[in-house]
């Protein structure tokens, strides 16, 4: 049986994201998990805190955070006070969000029209790394796991593989789960891929 398939990633507040956290969401991002980045004991840094000393901005914290964090950029993050009771609510709201996104499946028609209005000249990758896609299809969901049939059988490069999960993402939304893509030269073979 595999572990849990969403994950909360706890940061805390006074301590920022630390190398063990960063280690931890690094994992659970290669092993395909859905995560939600959790902000705890934000109270004692926020404008909440009580201790006299200027309050962290919420922004700031949130971008320095994404950075040391960037590949789980599609992750939620969510900023709690477990002893006051803030944002619990929200927190599991956003559990939820993420474990519906992580089982959502595009159908191949869907994909398809989608892929005619992607500008891919903007996909900025080298010349001998670049490919023509014929059409696409998602064969898994938890997580989304999608197959691309183009006319060349080469490994994605990394750039080519971010734009098209970002314009994935700004279609279909997928909050908080890794996107998994798969280049596939030539014809679908009968069978291949299912659920």
């Amino acid at each position: 049986h595999e572990a849990a398939e969403v994950g909360i990633l706890m940061i805390e507040a006074v301590e920022g994201v630390t190398g063990s956290d960063a280690t931890i969401g690094g994992y659970a991002h290669e092993s395909g998990r859905s995560v939600v980045i959790v902000i705890n004991k934000w109270d004692l840094v926020g404008p909440d805190r009580t201790d006299g000393v200027k309050p962290a901005d919420r922004t700031t914290y949130e971008e320095q955070a994404r950075h040391a964090l960037k590949y789980l950029d599609y992750a939620p993050m969510v900023f709690t006070s477990a002893s006051q009771g803030k944002n619990i609510d929200l927190l599991f709201k956003q559990l939820a969000l993420v474990a519906r996104e992580r089982r959502k499946r595009i159908t191949t028609g869907e994909m398809n029209r989608f892929l005619e209005t992607v500008d891919f000249e903007r996909a900025s990758v080298p010349s001998n790394r670049s490919l023509r896609i014929k059409y696409m299809t998602q064969a898994k969901i938890a997580p989304p796991t999608f197959i691309l049939f183009s006319d060349r059988d080469v490994e994605l490069h990394f750039s080519y593989q971010r734009f098209l999960e970002n314009q994935i993402r700004a279609a279909f939304g997928f909050v908080g789960t890794p996107i998994w893509i798969k280049n596939r030269a030539g014809k679908k073979k009968a069978g291949a891929e299912r659920r």
